[in-house]
């Protein structure tokens, strides 16, 4: 995954080719990485990388860059794309909480032009990005976190009939409703066990932290002033629990009740200090539906359930020939959501599957279909779901 990830930041730097020459030293190596990471995440264009490489000499290192009907072809690829807007917002959220850490000062504008490409991807093909959601990064939870709800945030609203600008706003709470996180210390925030009394209070404080600080530093608009509110609600619930404490039951914005249901089933599908195993999609979106109705919006729960499938992406499933493979689409007729596009990964006789997909909603009419048979767990089989998904 490591391999797939450096060739997705080449093609995200518009790169069909690299040469590095064995006499290339440890500084060049350190200049290349480095201009590389601002170029994937949109700080400078690619032609300033090989500018500057010439620049300072860095002749050991030479980049083939695709010429315009390269990229042309290139961007059909909608699938590549998505993958590139995904590592892309992983690194814009990083940079914007580090710079943070430095200056003071949020980089909004790198989170809105990456926000614009997830609506474009998602319009395009929804299915593309929202894989992508099933990557859980135990090391950078925060960064992959704010990601995946801004993705997940979307496409909800796009479920719901949200207008684009709305979905615009929606992103960008995503991205930075977790920004109060950075005033918790550290060794709270990576405590495996139980929280004292006092670590417990820093750590609900983090929805007002974020809340003041998006509010100072997006400015006042009525777009800015949804974005703090849904920093500072969304561990609220409807029913009036949750932190901090709701004034009255109910009292929660149209972006917070968005925000409030995506952040909940992205952090209960992902490994924690506190749990080390994720709970499997479809028993998050279960519980959340069955035991955690009074906390959430009913109406949006629903479409929520709906968006993600009888078998959520990135389920792992049994098929009716033994063989195992990884949800990846789920067809949009309600009575075919039963048969969902998979990615195979283990042949009948568990030996490893090729990875093409298997459209088993294209069988359904037959005498005897291709169907799901279990939901299974992917730890006993040894199974890295970032392996097939990215």
């Amino acid at each position: 995954s490591l391999y797939h990830g450096f060739i997705d930041l080449l093609r995200a730097a518009r790169l069909k080719g690299l040469k590095i020459e064995e006499a290339a030293t440890n500084a060049d190596l350190q200049l290349f990485a480095r201009l590389l990471l601002q170029v994937s995440v949109g700080e400078r264009p690619t032609e300033e990388m090989v500018s500057e490489l010439k620049v300072r000499a860095s002749t050991h290192i030479e980049l083939d860059l695709l010429d315009e009907e390269e990229e042309i072809i290139n961007e059909v690829d909608q699938e590549r794309v998505a993958k590139q807007i995904y590592l892309r917002s992983i690194g814009v959220v990083k940079s914007v909480f580090d710079s943070f850490r430095r200056n003071d000062r949020v980089n909004s504008r790198r989170i809105k032009r990456v926000v614009q490409q997830m609506i474009e991807s998602l319009n395009f093909n929804p299915e593309n990005l929202l894989n992508l959601t099933s990557l859980k990064n135990y090391d950078e939870y925060t960064f992959n976190h704010s990601v995946n709800v801004s993705v997940l945030g979307i496409a909800l609203g796009r479920h719901l009939g949200l207008s684009r600008q709305q979905a615009y706003l929606v992103g960008q709470a995503g991205m930075l409703h977790d920004l109060g996180k950075l005033y918790v210390p550290p060794k709270v925030l990576n405590k495996a066990g139980k929280l004292t009394p006092e670590e417990q209070k820093a750590t609900r404080m983090h929805p007002i932290d974020g809340f003041l600080t998006a509010a100072t530093q997006l400015g006042i608009s009525d777009g800015s002033i949804d974005i703090a509110l849904a920093s500072y609600e969304h561990h609220m619930n409807l029913d009036g629990s949750g932190y901090p404490t709701a004034p009255t039951a109910g009292a929660m914005g149209l972006l917070s009740r968005i925000l409030a249901i995506v952040d909940r089933y992205d952090a209960m599908t992902s490994s924690r200090v506190y749990r080390e195993k994720p709970i499997p999609p479809h028993k998050a979106l279960a519980i959340m539906f069955h035991s955690q109705q009074s906390h959430h919006d009913k109406g949006m729960l629903r479409y929520f359930i709906n968006m993600m499938g009888i078998f959520p992406l990135g389920t792992v499933v049994r098929l009716s020939d033994d063989s195992l493979g990884v949800v990846v689409g789920c067809p949009r007729e309600a009575e075919l959501r039963h048969f969902p596009t998979v990615k195979m990964i283990l042949e009948p006789d568990g030996r490893p599957a090729s990875g093409e997909k298997l459209d088993l909603a294209a069988t359904a009419k037959d005498p005897e279909p291709m169907r799901v048979e279990e939901i299974v767990d992917a730890g006993q089989y040894g199974i890295e779901i970032m392996d097939y998904i990215l």
